[in-house]
């Protein structure tokens, strides 16, 4: 089961990376400024000059002391400045052959104004749809520019060394292999391995933290990171689209795409919105005027009842609320892979949590060996050799505790790693466990049962028990803060489940005030656990899963929110999480839910603030007792609040 697990997590990781591929743009086409735009709505200066010159129309109108045909000449013009483009969009929707939409439902509120001699409100009517556009367009302008600044983090150039000296480049030219020179304030243009050179580097343009850190030969780096102090020189580990810049900027421009469940709603509820509003402006305006006679009350209503038909207040607020937090959330380094996935957030009310990696640094040290018949060389050697092609931190502090070289790994042959277990490896010929205690149960090995605190790593040859080691792990700072503050937060259940014993995960789940805690489990157990905990959820609650990223995916998958910490370490859980946060700081997460809780609140505000306020217009003009000027005035002002509303989200403060 296991291996099908393992096996089954692979086949997924390798089906969402092709359908990435598949779906994310040209990094060319995403650097600052070169992405496609809706030029029909756009913030740009032949589209202000016409609504300025009718609004001058519309005032000159309003003061001249003139006669009333001029005034009507004066109206007209202003309107039909301000309508050009409300007309050329409506002619090329006809032409598509699409449903008449908005733009031309407020042309024929204008013109049915204008039939019913009101000509000033015509105009204005007009002039504040206009400017309302504009407004939006200003909003979203501002908006493509956070974006922006979020895509400068792509290297524009790399130094590669060549035959005859330095050549700089492209980066998407650079080959695996390649030697890069960066020198100081220079930013790195593809991960790689540091050859030569002792400096330090800013990674805060990634995880939008103010600490740096030193690098020195052997070091990793990361492409998008500033290097500070002095020359280095990096052998490339990555090519430029697999490395971290491109990766992070590839995703985040694939996220916008992913609707939340209420833009989905509000498409679906808008697609009938406009038509409605059209139809019902003939039964209670134009129809009853055809048997009553009374055309002016009744074009006054179908006047009024066109002039609220457009959605577009909420349709471009409500998703820009939440790509407002997808801004917001990578300017303080955490990922989020869609604006459905914001929403969410918002609704966490059961947290899960893996332990090592995650609520531990991760960073295993050797406290003690016990040796059972070898000496303590000889138990550490097997055990770093058998653990030494694992990515599980523990296999790196076996290592280091060996003293390891590349060449004691020779001889190492048909190595298995056995999820929440250990490994199983043939060493010389000599078949090797090393693993928890569970491992050695399933093989009816006999062991030694630990007397001191720590994670014991047991090690067995030939089904013979070779002794133990103890390895610790280090609560991560800020863990405990995080936590309360999730809790303060709305979120209720807080949840631990790992592989570890008893022994050593109770004293990390009693500082942390676990509600849950389930330790010694399998894969398949965790899986299982999160099942049950995903049955007895509210229905409009949802359940993240926070892991370190390693041997996560199917936790991810299974969970409503799969939550990868350090995500800068492990970039493949890029593929796999729904969030990344980028560095080890897991006091990320309560910034990220508040700040999908607080852009979720901003999208309600919009939805509540405009509906309510063409609801009360919609009751007042059918009843024949609103100004057709009010009407366009208190319409304009709700969705220029609502815009101006959204902008909130891309300043919010955490």
């Amino acid at each position: 089961m296991a291996k099908h697990l393992a096996a089954s997590g692979k086949q997924k990781r390798q089906e969402r990376q092709d359908k990435r591929l598949q779906a994310l743009p040209k990094l060319t086409d995403i650097r600052p400024g070169k992405r496609k735009k809706n030029y029909d709505r756009e913030f740009t200066i032949p589209r202000i000059v016409p609504v300025l010159i009718a609004a001058t129309l519309f005032l000159v109108g309003n003061l001249l002391r003139v006669p009333l045909w001029i005034k009507v000449v004066i109206f007209g013009l202003a309107a039909l400045v301000a309508g050009f483009e409300l007309f050329k969009r409506s002619l090329v929707t006809a032409l598509n052959g699409k449903l008449p939409d908005e733009d031309l439902l407020i042309l024929l509120a204008a013109v049915l104004a204008f039939c019913i001699e009101e000509y000033s409100a015509a105009a204005l009517a007009v002039i504040l749809y206009r400017a309302a556009e504009l407004v939006q367009a200003y909003v979203l302008a501002r908006s493509d520019r956070a974006i922006d600044q979020l895509r400068s983090i792509l290297p524009e150039t790399a130094r590669v060394e060549a035959e005859y000296g330095p050549v700089d480049t492209v980066p998407e030219a650079v080959q695996i292999g390649d030697i890069l020179q960066v020198g100081p304030g220079e930013v790195i243009p593809l991960d790689g391995v540091v050859l030569e050179g002792i400096s330090a580097v800013d990674c805060s343009p990634l995880t939008g933290g103010t600490e740096s850190r030193a690098i020195t030969a052997g070091s990793e780096v990361h492409s998008g990171c500033l290097n500070l102090n002095a020359p280095i020189r990096i052998e490339v580990k990555r090519s430029f689209e697999d490395s971290a810049a491109a990766m992070l900027v590839t995703s985040f421009s694939v996220a916008g795409k992913h609707a939340s469940r209420t833009e989905k709603r509000l498409n679906k509820y808008a697609a009938y919105y406009t038509p409605a509003l059209f139809i019902l402006s003939l039964v209670v305006g134009i129809l009853p005027a055809i048997f009553n006679g009374n055309w002016n009350a009744g074009l006054h209503r179908a006047v009024v009842l066109l002039l609220i038909s457009s959605p577009s207040a909420v349709l471009i607020s409500v998703p820009l609320a939440y790509v407002g937090a997808l801004v917001c959330s990578a300017r303080n380094g955490i990922l989020v892979a869609g604006k459905n996935r914001v929403e969410k957030l918002s609704r966490v009310g059961t947290m899960v949590f893996g332990k090592t990696g995650t609520l531990t640094e991760g960073i295993y040290t050797v406290t003690d060996v016990f040796p059972d018949g070898v000496s303590e060389r000889a138990l550490l050697s097997v055990a770093a050799a058998a653990e030494s092609h694992s990515r599980h931190p523990i296999a790196r502090a076996l290592k280091q505790a060996a003293g390891w070289t590349g060449e004691m790994g020779e001889g190492v042959m048909q190595v298995e790693e056995i999820p929440g277990r250990g490994v199983s490896a043939f060493i010389e010929g000599k078949h090797v466990y090393v693993g928890n205690a569970a491992l050695l149960d399933e093989h009816g090995i006999w062991y030694r049962v630990p007397t001191r605190a720590g994670a014991a790593i047991h090690v067995a040859v030939e089904n013979r028990y070779w002794g133990h080691v103890l390895v610790s792990d280090k609560i991560r700072d800020g863990a405990f803060d995080a936590l309360e503050d999730l809790r303060a937060q709305g979120v209720e259940n807080m949840v631990m489940l790992t592989g570890d014993v008893l022994s050593v995960t109770r004293p990390i789940a009693s500082s942390l005030s676990f509600d849950m805690v389930k330790a010694e489990l399998t894969p398949e157990g965790k899986l299982s656990a999160i099942d049950y905990l995903l049955r007895g959820k509210g229905e409009r609650s949802t359940l993240a899963y926070v892991g370190d990223g390693i041997n996560d995916e199917e936790m991810f998958d299974r969970a409503d929110l799969g939550i990868a910490i350090n995500a800068l370490e492990n970039l493949e859980s890029l593929e796999d999480a729904d969030i990344a946060v980028l560095d080890g700081d897991i006091s990320a997460l309560p910034k990220a839910r508040k700040i999908a809780t607080a852009a979720h609140w901003i999208a309600l505000q919009n939805i509540i603030l405009v509906c309510a306020v063409k609801l009360i217009l919609l009751v007042l003009g059918i009843a024949g007792i609103l100004p057709i000027s009010l009407t366009a005035v208190l319409d304009m002002a709700a969705a220029v609040l609502a815009t101006l509303n959204a902008l909130r989200s891309f300043i919010m403060i955490v």
